[in-house]
């Protein structure tokens, strides 16, 4: 059986992949890390645009529904809207009768020995469970009528925390701030770790041995006493946590990209870019550093992960970003304090959390067999 040539013309015609591209199919077939990768975007979508759309804003309080738990019911429940309004009612000092509740309305005849003045309904519209309080078939003499209220209902999916906040709108935010932090620190330590050890790695010899040795003095100092220094001289702020975290994480990647350096630098095309003049910077910046970005990417998705980690160890500890704001660290440290009476400030933002963390993780080990797929 002979082989049948192939044209010329037709082979010219056949479009090639680069190693990128390769890269990107085998990461396509990786189904975990693709879900993973859905499971991020969803979340961060969440945390963008969640606040906004969320019914409640995540720094108002509700001083009737402290500690409520998490219902698809709406609050005030119906068996607690009479009470309420018996209590509110009680206070405007006029005869009252038999209270009704039709869907979201409230009304009661009410009568009084002298005419009713109409400004009793502010007792009622001051009450977080209702509103727009208004008096209807007040008869000719002005001495009895029927007070009308508008029930204010409210939902709590995840329930409230021990203020009275909505803990959705929080885990929202915090959301938000924890992989803010998580990013920007990351990308933090990229910038710095990736400057740093292609500099250490490529000048080598006595450049290098101080290069590193700034590194290990660094990798010396314990990561909490450098936050507190920080915090003590700074307060405590958004940019404080990730520039702490980024100014401590950087050295394992610039470790990471000094060892890819080392071997870079000896393969023949960086030799011949020498020989042909190239300047150093331009060999760092068109050689070096491209082909240490697979290693690196797979160890940014890693290290999102450990930032988001350590900005909720810093939180536990009361350490992280201030109130109002919170993050998913803040809020389980308080579902932790509330854990028996309250387990549901635990629950939502510790399967938030954890779900964040797998899909890092998966994602990270789908990169990781996506550019390097020997390594299996």
């Amino acid at each position: 059986m002979t082989d049948i040539p192939v044209p010329d013309s037709d082979i010219s015609n056949i479009a090639g992949r680069s190693l990128w591209q390769d890269a990107w199919l085998r990461l396509r077939r990786n189904r975990a890390a693709v879900v993973s990768a859905m499971v991020l975007v969803a979340l961060a979508l969440a945390g963008i645009f969640g606040p906004m759309l969320s019914q409640h804003p995540y720094d108002r309080i509700y001083p009737q529904y402290v500690r409520a738990p998490a219902s698809l019911e709406a609050y005030p429940r119906a068996d607690d809207i009479v009470p309420a309004f018996e209590r509110a009612v009680t206070r405007t000092r006029v005869e009252a009768g038999e209270i009704e509740v039709d869907g979201q309305t409230v009304r009661v005849p009410i009568s009084s020995d002298e005419p009713i003045d109409p400004r009793i309904t502010r007792y009622i519209d001051r009450s977080d469970l209702f509103f727009n309080a208004r008096i209807e078939a007040l008869s000719a003499d002005e001495l009895s009528g029927e007070l009308v209220a508008s029930v204010n209902r409210v939902k709590f999916y995840f329930g409230t925390d021990a203020n009275g906040r909505d803990v959705m709108a929080r885990t929202f935010i915090g959301i938000r701030i924890s992989l803010a932090i998580g990013l920007l620190a990351s990308m933090m330590a990229l910038v710095l770790g990736v400057t740093y050890g292609a500099l250490a790695g490529y000048l080598g010899g006595r450049v290098d041995n101080v290069m590193m040795r700034v590194v290990d003095i660094l990798y010396s100092l314990p990561f909490i006493f450098f936050v507190i220094l920080l915090v003590v001289f700074f307060g405590r702020s958004f940019v404080l946590i990730f520039i702490a975290i980024g100014m401590t994480e950087w050295l394992d990647m610039a470790r990471i990209v000094r060892g890819q350096t080392l071997t870079i630098k000896r393969q023949e095309y960086v030799e011949a870019a020498q020989a042909m003049g190239v300047s150093s910077w331009g060999i760092l910046r068109r050689h070096v550093i491209p082909n240490t970005l697979g290693p690196v990417i797979v160890f940014v998705t890693l290290l999102v992960p450990k930032a988001i980690l350590l900005e909720s160890l810093l939180s536990f500890l009361g350490l992280g970003v201030q109130e109002p704001l919170t993050s998913l660290g803040m809020l389980i440290s308080d579902g932790a304090a509330n854990m028996r009476g309250a387990p549901w400030l635990l629950i939502f933002p510790a399967a938030t959390l954890t779900a964040i963390l797998f899909a890092l993780n998966f994602l990270g080990d789908g990169l990781r067999d996506a550019l390097d797929p020997k390594d299996r």
